[in-house]
């Protein structure tokens, strides 16, 4: 089974009860407060699968570790409150756990939310699973389903070869975004971890609605321009390399979204469709975007 396939099996099997939403989006949501849900994530990274020891420092891992599903929390328009964080180790190495927590801690600071907990086990190979609790006001929350022809299609940061460098030192833009839904009329809202055209293709299949892609307009990375032989290859990284965690959105094209919000760049990349094909569009040519991202199975 590949993983689409897998997730849409437990949807079937594990459907939602009292939950909001349930399975198939960042985060699930449950309900709260009168004015606000909670949304709940989890993540996990495991050596040689998300990390090579040899590549990255024991800070590095925690800090990623916390910014993949910072990333989630911020896909659904929410601010993190609490985390329980799983550690799995082939021996109790107190420096290695000091590293590990200092960037975690760090985060803590950074993004305004507590460990209250989690787990501690022996094994082969080294993981780190984060759960993580936020809040997100029932008017404020974004979810995938939400795009509607004519829409625009938004993204943050730059795309493609994120392995290089950027995995290091992820900083989701949670409180960029929260300004911006705050202010603009935003219709639906994805984080990009498995890359773009994976994550887009997400979008509107739970929207129910297709999209064109100007290709020339993706923001390519400098490490994608490096390595390519010419502009194409650097658009083909862009859109299937995925690590690069960034926020993709859409809204109405009369909403005057800004070119950027703090340190934050955004760009417009395309638009929503009703017919439901995914086309590229590059010197005039039709191209058939396809799901070419990262898939674990």
């Amino acid at each position: 089974m590949k993983e689409k396939e897998i997730i849409e099996f437990l949807k079937k099997r594990f459907k939602k009860k009292e939950a909001i939403l349930g399975i198939g989006d960042d985060c699930a949501v449950i309900g709260y407060k009168k004015d606000y849900y909670i949304i709940l994530t989890t993540d996990s990274l495991f050596e040689n699968v998300h990390f090579e020891l040899e590549k990255f420092t024991w800070y590095q891992i925690g800090k990623k570790a916390i910014a993949v599903n910072l990333s989630d929390i911020c896909a659904m328009g929410g601010v993190p409150k609490f985390s329980l964080i799983s550690l799995g180790l082939p021996k109790a190495d107190l420096e290695i756990i000091k590293n590990l927590t200092n960037s975690i801690k760090q985060m803590c600071r950074k993004y305004k939310f507590e460990v209250v907990g989690g787990n501690l086990i022996r094994s082969e190979k080294t993981f780190i699973d984060v759960f993580m609790i936020g809040i997100v006001e029932k008017k404020y929350l974004k979810t995938r389903t939400g795009a509607k022809p004519k829409d625009l299609i938004y993204v943050t940061g730059t795309f493609g070869c994120s392995q290089i460098k950027k995995q290091f030192n992820l900083n989701p833009p949670v409180f960029e975004i929260r300004r911006l839904i705050k202010k603009y009329k935003i219709t639906s809202m994805i984080d990009i971890s498995d890359g773009l055209s994976s994550d887009l293709i997400k979008l509107v299949e739970s929207s129910k609605v297709g999209f064109k892609l100007y290709l020339d307009k993706i923001p390519v990375s400098e490490d994608a321009k490096r390595i390519s032989k010419d502009e194409f290859e650097s658009i083909e990284h862009a859109l299937n390399d995925g690590e690069d965690y960034e926020i993709l959105f859409t809204a109405p094209k009369e909403e005057k979204i800004p070119g950027k919000i703090g340190k934050i760049k955004i760009t417009k990349i395309g638009e929503i469709t009703r017919e439901r094909k995914y086309i590229g569009v590059y010197k005039g040519n039709m191209i058939e975007i396809k799901n070419q991202g990262f898939s674990h199975f």
